[in-house]
């Protein structure tokens, strides 16, 4: 009775511990950076224009990395990835990516891994996401010398973007190290970022100066995303040094795009709790996708053939797209 007893009590004092370790705060969230909001009437409109490199930024919203705490290292800072040009959307559709497309994302990052998958799922839903965006366009080169100056101000536009992302693409990454490359995979499909016709271009650049505006996305109608640019975690000026050490980077030409990370209010929600526990697990890419085909797949808020998205951000304009086969 007494061995069972102390195995009973390790048992419980194992749960107390796996308890307390899943359900207490994920991370000590980023507060929104010290900005100065630019007078949006000191400015103007121009053409926005083909770009020249793409970048992206994820995670720059302390309320988008309570929805995604998995992916965000304080020490790190934000995942940065860089874009294919056919991402650019100037049309008015989204092709809803079938499965042979999305393994050919897969295949950009691990071609054996991606044969793997498509023997046992014949079925693969993309799990189709929203997340209206500020993109910055660089308006004259830009050197990491100028970056690592505290009192430059980026010479830079801004314009509205929706970073459409197949969510099933992180699902795929065979662990969690290799989660951002298959991220990045899910946010570079063909067509996945319409983007405004129209770059704002502030009169004069300020150090730490940054567009203040209501960034929203409406399916349907409905309102799924509504908070203000002033909330991100980033300035300009940190956002563009963080993409070019990251990336190996010199600096910037002109042209070049940086897509800076979205709101909360995506269409993909996953509990701390469960984030966590993926984390310390770590399972494999199978396990993933049976959970989120099995139960996300279900899920309303992701985008399907037929739903219209509206993005917008003040000044900047909007963008509607509609999802089609």
């Amino acid at each position: 009775m007494r061995v069972l007893a102390f195995v009973f009590l390790l048992l419980l004092l194992a749960s107390v511990f796996v308890g307390l370790y899943l359900f207490r705060p994920f991370i000590q969230y980023p507060q929104p950076a010290r900005l100065t909001c630019l007078d949006a009437s000191a400015g103007r409109l121009e053409p926005l224009g083909s770009p020249g490199q793409i970048y992206g930024l994820g995670l720059s919203y302390a309320g988008h990395i309570a929805e995604s705490p998995g992916l965000y290292d304080p020490k790190t800072g934000p995942p940065i990835f860089r874009k294919r040009p056919h991402v650019v959307g100037s049309g008015e559709e989204i092709v809803y990516p079938s499965r042979d497309v999305l393994l050919a994302g897969a295949r950009h990052v691990d071609p054996e891994h991606a044969e793997f998958l498509a023997a046992l799922f014949p079925e693969i839903p993309a799990l189709l996401d929203y997340e209206v965006e500020i993109g910055l366009r660089v308006l004259e080169p830009i050197s990491t010398a100028d970056l690592a100056r505290p009192d430059y101000a980026p010479p830079v536009g801004y314009f509205v973007a929706n970073d459409v992302t197949a969510r099933i693409l992180i699902g795929m990454a065979p662990n969690i190290a290799a989660t951002v490359d298959y991220l990045a995979e899910g946010k570079s499909l063909p067509g996945f970022l319409p983007v405004g016709e129209q770059v704002w271009i502030p009169s004069h650049s300020i150090v730490d100066g940054w567009l203040c505006v209501e960034l929203r996305t409406e399916v349907n109608g409905e309102v799924r995303q509504s908070a203000s640019s002033s909330d991100i975690i980033l300035g300009p000026r940190r956002i563009l040094a963080g993409v070019a050490e990251r990336q190996g980077l010199t600096g910037f030409e002109a042209g070049d795009w940086i897509i800076t990370g979205t709101p909360p209010g995506v269409a993909a929600q996953v509990p701390s709790w469960l984030q966590r526990a993926l984390v310390w697990v770590d399972p494999p890419a199978e396990t993933k996708l049976d959970f989120m085909i099995g139960g996300a797949a279900s899920n309303p808020a992701y985008l399907r053939p037929g739903d219209v998205v509206t993005v917008s951000a003040g000044v900047l304009g909007s963008k509607t797209s509609r999802v089609v086969h």
